[in-house]
């Protein structure tokens, strides 16, 4: 009976072993459908921002539109935050250590779309207080299909709008199943490695 018992508790945990991913999300895709800027808004006041992420120490930085003039901030764009305890891995693989710090910079690849990257490649951020991605869409072209006409295929597009990622320069989009709060059109979500973001269908 104890022979059985074993044998069964191992194939239990073979089988939990071999779906430890849980349940499979959508398929990696080769495109997607990136969101568009709104051509009639306000311009970012910058396509680039960069700072200091240093252990011990909670920073963040934001992209925002120009405001009132051409050199006023404006609304919020993006916000990418590093808690004090997010810094894992450095690019060549070690460990950051005590008071350590690295440079990140977050580019807009192109302005007219909700399309960006993190450099450097290669950090990757604490599993357990990862860093944290807030995209704001509130001023994209809502004629998501491309129409000239904003009706119910735009809402049920805007519907299934996420946050999507790739490591460049040349695979597959994966969705990241981003918190997404539709009243502030915004998408929320934890980042744990550096590579390409998309706000896209």
């Amino acid at each position: 009976m104890r022979r059985l018992i074993l044998i069964l508790v191992t194939l239990a945990l073979a089988a939990a072993c071999s779906n430890s991913s849980g349940p499979s999300g959508p398929p990696p895709r080769a495109t997607v459908n990136v969101v568009l800027q709104d051509s009639t808004y306000k311009p970012l006041l910058s396509d680039t921002a960069s700072f200091y992420a240093k252990v011990g120490e909670g920073r963040r930085v934001r992209l925002v539109y120009q405001g009132s003039t051409p050199t006023d901030s404006g609304a919020e764009f993006l916000r990418f935050e590093v808690p004090n305890d997010g810094l894992y891995l450095k690019p060549d693989g070690t460990p950051f250590g005590a008071n350590d710090s690295i440079l990140i910079t977050v580019k807009v690849l192109d302005p007219k779309k909700f399309l960006f990257d993190f450099q450097p490649a290669g950090v990757q951020f604490n599993p357990n207080d990862p860093a944290r991605l807030k995209a704001e869409y509130q001023y994209a072209d809502h004629d998501f299909n491309g129409d000239g006409v904003i009706d119910s295929t735009d809402a049920d597009i805007e519907a299934i709008v996420d946050l999507w990622r790739r490591e460049p320069p040349d695979t597959s989009w994966t969705k990241v199943g981003a918190v997404k709060f539709e009243s502030l059109q915004e998408l929320d979500a934890n980042v744990f490695s550096f590579t390409q973001y998309a706000v896209a269908w």
